[in-house]
């Protein structure tokens, strides 16, 4: 089984705008580097000894569909939790979920070359037709995909699985290798996974914003997955737009919200809050209090 792929080179301790264009089948790593002339292993051996090699087997991974994702600068900062138990020093110790080096396109040639199917998207049907559907990062994370995991039950797993499954050529139980659910700001901890998928059964939502991809697109797709019975997207720029606030069961926005609307749904009881809300309520797995917390509010905005 070949893969051909393109690899950025480091060259002199920085990062080369030249690349390498490099071969990886799952008994080879050979290197041809256009830019100097030559072959290296070096960088091949770095790699194997950090990520596992190529699987031997070509049907190790057959049957599964994987998305992968991976961790922001952010993410990693709320890897470690607030300080909470002593040591035998008497200092306190952060709560920390232990991760691995992680190179998303090796990591995604191991599961080709071991026949298992790359989703470079979240897709439901194709998840259901896998046998299993697994997603795979380095650690938790706040990005689409891996939100819409926890909303549909897909385990995340760590890649730290496909290394060792790659070094062993044997099939190891995922369940070893799963990754949090992510950060609960209410019980300042990180969560464990979990398989609770609707958090919003049967709700009916408003989504108000003037960014449609990362805003009304984003959470339209995830509030879905998650249980909601609907959710009707409104653009806060659009101008003599009535919405019978009536119907809904809660608003989802941010600081663009018209104060008209917001009037509106105060005088209904109608729940306003930010994005923070449902991304809490994913990763509790429940419908969390509206008011729990100061980033609930959709005007919040860090300091």
């Amino acid at each position: 089984y070949l893969l051909h792929l393109t690899y950025s080179c480091p060259r002199n301790g920085r990062n080369s705008n030249n690349y390498c264009s490099f071969l990886i089948s799952a008994k080879t790593c050979e290197f041809a580097s256009p830019s100097e002339g030559g072959a290296s292993t070096d960088d091949c051996s770095r790699l194997e000894v950090q990520h596992g090699p190529m699987p031997k087997s070509s049907t190790l991974f057959v049957g599964y569909a994987f998305i992968l994702t991976a961790a922001t600068e952010t993410d990693r900062r709320t890897n470690k939790g607030s300080p909470r138990d002593e040591s035998a020093s008497g200092e306190e110790e952060a709560e920390y979920v232990e991760t691995a080096v992680y190179n998303k396109r090796y990591t995604e040639a191991q599961l080709q070359a071991g026949g298992g199917y790359i989703l470079q998207d979240f897709n439901e049907a194709q998840c259901k037709a896998a046998f299993q559907c697994l997603l795979i990062a380095d650690q938790h994370c706040r990005t689409q995909k891996y939100f819409l995991c926890l909303a549909g039950g897909i385990p995340c797993v760590s890649n730290q699985w496909v290394r060792d499954i790659c070094l062993s050529n044997q099939l190891q139980p995922y369940t070893n290798y799963l990754l949090p659910a992510g950060y609960s700001l209410e019980e300042d901890r990180i969560l464990e996974w979990h398989a609770q998928t609707t958090p919003f059964r049967n709700m009916k939502v408003l989504l108000v914003s003037d960014q449609r991809e990362n805003f009304l697109n984003l959470w339209s797709e995830i509030l879905m997955m998650a249980g909601a019975a609907s959710v009707r997207q409104h653009d806060s720029t659009a101008q003599n737009k009535d919405i019978p606030l009536g119907i809904f069961d809660l608003v989802v926005t941010d600081t663009s919200c018209p104060s008209s609307l917001l009037k509106c749904a105060e005088s209904l009881a109608l729940p306003v809050v930010s994005q923070e809300w449902v991304i809490q309520c994913l990763i509790v797995g429940v419908k969390v209090g509206y008011r729990q917390h100061p980033k609930y509010k959709h005007t919040y905005t860090s300091s």
